[in-house]
């Protein structure tokens, strides 16, 4: 639990002209909503990977966060090291998502299932969520991905690729130029 909170608080360090991490970005991060999600998730799926009861306290420590913060990340979600939510608010994530490291998500995205039945996605790493995307079904997002905001994914995204619009378009990321 230690290693993946110490890889989620290193997203929210910011490097400065000289390369060096800004503090203030740091205290920042720590206290957005976003973390504290991310911290009381690491903490109760620790918990449940280790056999340790939590209820009824996980159920209302959860419930707090999802009314103070509208974000819902249940503890059957497995997320990978360095998760950032870089805005809070309106973040769902369906139970059997399945998210790899590095990855960032911003306001009002949706990671969820075909209307009540199906899975989730899968995501690789490194993968940047815009606001406002939904990805639906049982779809794989292969790493180094970028889907825009407002993108609707109804579809596999091979690695390196771009998705944008509803439904979703899916481009190849040009490797001359970083986005």
């Amino acid at each position: 639990m230690f290693d993946y909170l110490k890889a989620d608080i290193l997203r929210y360090c910011e490097k400065s002209d000289s390369n060096q991490f800004n503090l203030r970005s740091l205290f920042r991060g720590l206290l957005s909503q976003g973390f504290q999600a991310i911290i009381v998730y690491r903490f109760f799926r620790f918990l449940k990977t280790h056999g340790i009861p939590s209820q009824p306290l996980r159920f209302f420590l959860e419930r707090f966060v999802e009314i103070t913060t509208g974000i819902s990340i249940p503890v059957s979600v497995d997320i990978g090291a360095g998760f950032r939510i870089h805005h809070f608010g309106g973040i769902i994530l369906h139970p059997s998502a399945r998210i790899g490291c590095n990855c960032t998500f911003y306001h009002q995205v949706t990671i969820g299932d075909r209307g009540g039945y199906g899975f989730a996605a899968t995501i690789g790493d490194n993968v940047i969520v815009g606001a406002g995307a939904k990805i639906i079904g049982e779809v794989n997002i292969g790493n180094n991905c970028k889907i825009g905001a407002n993108a609707v994914v109804f579809n596999d995204l091979p690695a390196n690729t771009i998705a944008y619009g509803n439904p979703a378009i899916i481009k190849q990321r040009s490797a001359k130029r970083k986005i």
